[in-house]
This record gives structure tokens, sequence and C-alpha cells, in this order.
């Protein structure tokens, strides 16, 4: 299975973070994970912005080292996004859920706006 990790999954999974449970755990480390790019972007937004102390180089570097695989983002990704509906208007989590979709990736995410949506999804 092809897991598409959410970014606060992935950081919450390098940083040993206890709020990644157990099945989840077992999850990532069984499968063939995924970061797309948008996450890096987002790290890099809110560590500039001084909400997250990891730079953005050292989450890609990681996540890399983790074995995880970066997807970049198309323009078919960002197309699919206009299809989604107005459930919440984070762009990044919008994007992730488009390439998740489009990609036939199973999204692994904590936030509770993503069930509402039409995706493969393990809640984390």
């Amino acid at each position: 299975m092809r897991l598409l990790l959410d970014t606060q999954v992935m950081l919450w999974w390098l940083l040993d973070d206890p709020r990644l449970n157990e099945d989840t755990r077992l999850l990532i480390h069984g499968n063939n994970c995924l970061v797309s790019v948008a996450s890096i972007w987002e790290v890099a937004i809110k560590h500039r912005l001084g909400k997250l102390p990891v730079a953005p180089t050292t989450f890609r570097d990681h996540c890399l080292q983790s074995g995880a695989t970066l997807l970049p983002v198309l323009d078919s990704h960002a197309i699919e996004t206009s299809t989604l509906p107005a459930i919440h208007d984070d762009p990044f989590d919008r994007l992730l859920i488009a390439q998740a979709r489009l990609e036939g990736l199973m999204a692994v995410s904590a936030h509770r706006h993503w069930p509402s949506y039409d995706v493969s999804l393990h809640r984390a």
C-alpha cells in the first residue's frame, strides 16, 4: 500500500511524537510512504513565521532518510482541488487530498475535516 502522509503526521513520525498512535506507526513502518512537496512548502512557511522550529531542508532530508518518497505537485493536482467540496479552506490540506485521490494513495491524517472528503484515509 502507498501512503501519502499529511505534514503533521510526518512531523510526528520524524519527532517520535506520542500523539502518533501505535496503529499509525505500524502502518507507516510497513508501507511505502510519500510526502508531498507541498508539505515542504508548508513547513517552510511555518518555519519562516516562527510557528515551527523544523527548517524545511531538515524536514525534507529527514523524510528522505526515513525512506519516504517525495511526491511532486502537478498541474492536475492543482486542478483537482477545484473539484473538492468547500468543507474547509486550508490550501495545503486540499492539495494533499487532491494528490491522494488522483494518485490512488491512502492519505494518513489526524485532521478532523479529512473524513468528509471522498479519499481513502487512515485517521492518525
